[in-house]
């Protein structure tokens, strides 16, 4: 292990005269690398919510962190594409951290005070202020594929960054670690968590932790609803140049940029029937319903922006024309998980920055 590079750390009197002062990033333009393509919209302000309740059920979390990131050393966090701010909230509101936070009005700043910061290219989805401030979390717009202020640089323990692989191209991948590697205290931690665009109905044809991704032809002509999901799903992805193995890349990725994996798990996704066999937990918390109708949604807008492009086909290899043929195939899909069950791959990394 090398010796880490000397930082910069704010007193916490600069740190509040820097959380009131934060510029917001030029974001005018949607660069190539983010391509989210479903509506800013209040329905999917409660959609994402609920997916950050059903993630934790997936990765067997009781708090927002796995356990191997001591909270006790960490003073300065940073939630990066935070969307809702429902993980930075989750944090806020946790016992050990609710009372370090140093919020105006209420409680002064002490030696171990935890400062929350969280960002993201939409505001829209942004708690109201009141709530983000009651809370001590300080907001922000960025984008993840651009650099941070100079007043950001070096100074967080922990930066965290979540399903961002259906909006970002392979370049912009490179760019966001890049970003939050500058960001980061020597020593900090990156804790990121990403998925698969691959649907599979049957364990024995997914491919194992150590294969080197996955058979995109073969999963491209599975039998019935499971090649209908991965033409919406995984071909969504490969027509925008987004990773579709990135469950067995971000390891890589993070060592390429920088980092030292501390801790990582593949984990298995369920939804519909799947959830009864591969996480009754889901079914226990009333989410089986949802794992559903949250991908039903996901494949919904993902094949839309396909048809608009005369990308979408049909297993047999037949192009779709229409948004009636388009439905069909949805309900198809959602017919299956609900009938058959289905599941697709995640995995959550813990990456240490390291000197370069």
């Amino acid at each position: 292990m090398t010796s880490p590079i000397a930082h910069r750390s704010a007193a916490p009197s600069q740190f509040a005269v820097m959380s009131s002062t934060l510029p917001a990033s030029d974001v005018s333009e949607k660069h190539a690398e983010s391509l989210y393509v479903i509506p800013a919209a209040d329905p999917e302000k409660i959609r994402l919510g609920k997916q950050y309740e059903l993630k934790k059920i997936l990765v067997g979390w009781n708090a927002p962190i796995p356990q191997s990131v001591d909270l006790s050393k960490v003073t300065h966090v940073l939630d990066v594409a935070c969307g809702t701010c429902a993980w930075t909230v989750d944090l806020a509101t946790q016992p050990l951290i609710r009372e370090r936070l140093p919020v105006p009005g209420q409680r002064s700043a002490r030696d171990d005070s935890i400062h929350l910061f969280a960002c993201d290219i939409e505001t829209k989805f942004f708690p109201d202020k009141s709530i983000t401030d009651k809370l001590g979390i300080t907001t922000f717009q960025h984008d993840i594929t651009r650099p941070f202020p100079d007043t950001l640089q070096a100074t967080f323990d922990l930066v965290h960054v979540s399903f961002l692989f259906l909006c970002l191209t392979k370049d912009g991948w490179q760019k966001a670690l890049r970003n939050c590697y500058d960001v980061l205290k020597p020593g900090g931690f990156l804790l990121i968590d990403e998925a698969d665009p691959v649907v599979y109905s049957d364990m024995t044809s997914a491919p194992p932790e150590d294969a080197e991704g996955h058979d995109l032809e073969k999963c491209l002509q599975a039998p019935g609803w499971v090649s209908e999901a991965n033409r919406i799903y995984a071909a969504f992805a490969i027509e925008n140049g987004f990773f579709v193995d990135m469950t067995f890349q971000l390891s890589r990725l993070l060592r390429d940029a920088g980092f030292d994996v501390i801790d990582t798990k593949r984990v298995v996704a369920p939804a519909g029937r799947a959830c009864h066999t591969l996480k009754p937990e889901l079914v226990e918390n009333g989410l089986e319903d949802f794992s559903v109708e949250n991908l039903s949604f996901i494949f919904e807008h993902l094949g839309a922006a396909l048809l608009a492009k005369g990308k979408l086909c049909m297993p047999d290899g037949s192009v779709v024309t229409s948004s009636e043929e388009l439905k069909s195939m949805v309900q198809d899909v959602k017919q299956g998980f609900r009938e058959d069950g289905g599941f697709s791959f995640g995995r959550y990394c813990v990456a240490k920055k390291m000197h370069k």
